[in-house]
């Protein structure tokens, strides 16, 4: 773009072009430079072109554009595997309906949903790919790599990656429920010099809030595990988000210490552990261990495992069952 402009736009190849605008610009500037993009595409493309909008839906962009796709992807989350098969799917068939069809994918703000996007299609199209594809892959793979890789937070490269294997086939779907038991906190963060921290978890179906736990109450620097135990088992299936929050001294606020989101279908096992580059936020966190990591625990029942006897938190946690959420039961960021 011209000198001046705040956008990127990026001919992945001749048929897929990501525009991405910056997200703290004013609504006018954004508008303006939407219309100029806009008039650049009709004058190139006409209305051969399809929006798929990873923001937020946008009444500007619908009036201004002939074709606009809103799969309505959260901010630094991974959508579900539904929604990127079906965003895959909906792309394959426009770009095969005609070749003078081309796709525009729109973001205000990071480039992460872009990046999912050009990842989870590279490998859709892979299944069937042609050796007309192998230079489009090729440029994509470039684009990822360079672009936009780098700005993915550790949940959606895990989702492209369960994405990969099913398609692939060395990954199975397995369609029964799982009840969590227990969430293993290996490393405990050092949120202040004097140590200790308030924390409480959150998990997520669907990206709605199905569970809250106690607060723990974490004294000094000493403890070094804290076993967060669910009662009762929460019954889990398909698209799940788990938070952990530090709830602040003022008690109207909390933190966001590490985020983490998977599919039960591909749990295989009882146990699911992720390493600190694993977990979102706390993968770029000093003050988050850097071996710690954390465990999550399964069963096919609600009953106590053999082994949870050990699911015994130190003297220096004591645990709150006022569970009132500062900022409410649904907002998670």
């Amino acid at each position: 773009m011209a000198e001046g402009y705040g956008i990127d736009l990026t001919y992945i190849t001749e048929r897929i072009i990501a525009v991405s605008f910056p997200q703290d610009s004013p609504e006018e500037t954004y508008i303006q430079d939407l219309r100029d993009i806009t008039v650049m595409l009709k004058s190139k493309h006409g209305h051969n072109y399809m929006v798929i909008n990873l923001s937020e839906k946008n009444e500007h962009l619908t009036q201004m554009n002939p074709k606009v796709l809103n799969p309505g992807w959260p901010l630094l989350l991974a959508p579900s595997l539904d929604q990127m098969c079906s965003v895959c799917s909906t792309m394959e068939t426009w770009l095969q309906t005609n070749p003078q069809h081309v796709l525009v994918l729109h973001c205000r703000g990071g480039r992460d949903r872009i990046g999912v996007v050009v990842a989870s299609y590279v490998h859709f199209t892979n299944i069937s790919a042609s050796g007309e594809l192998g230079l489009d892959h090729f440029a994509m793979r470039r684009f990822y790599n360079n672009k936009v890789s780098l700005f993915m937070t550790p949940s959606q490269k895990r989702y492209v990656w369960m994405l990969s294997g099913l398609l692939r086939g060395v990954m199975k779907m397995i369609p029964s429920p799982l009840f969590l038991l227990c969430v293993v906190l290996h490393g405990v963060p050092r949120l202040s010099p004097a140590g200790g921290c308030r924390l409480f978890l959150k998990v997520y179906q669907s990206l709605q809030a199905v569970c809250t736990s106690a607060i723990y109450h974490v004294q000094g620097p000493q403890t070094d595990r804290i076993y967060f135990v669910l009662q009762p088992a929460q019954l889990l299936k398909g698209d799940i988000m788990v938070v952990c929050y530090h709830k602040t001294s003022h008690m109207v606020s909390r933190q966001v210490i590490f985020r983490l989101q998977f599919h039960t279908g591909v749990i295989h096992g009882h146990t699911l552990v992720l390493p600190k580059e694993d977990l979102d936020c706390a993968s770029g966190d000093p003050g988050f261990p850097d071996d710690g990591r954390v465990e999550l625990v399964f069963s096919e029942s609600p009953e106590k495992m053999a082994g949870s006897v050990l699911w015994q938190n130190e003297p220096s946690v004591t645990v709150d069952y006022d569970t009132l959420d500062p900022r409410g039961a649904t907002r998670f960021l």
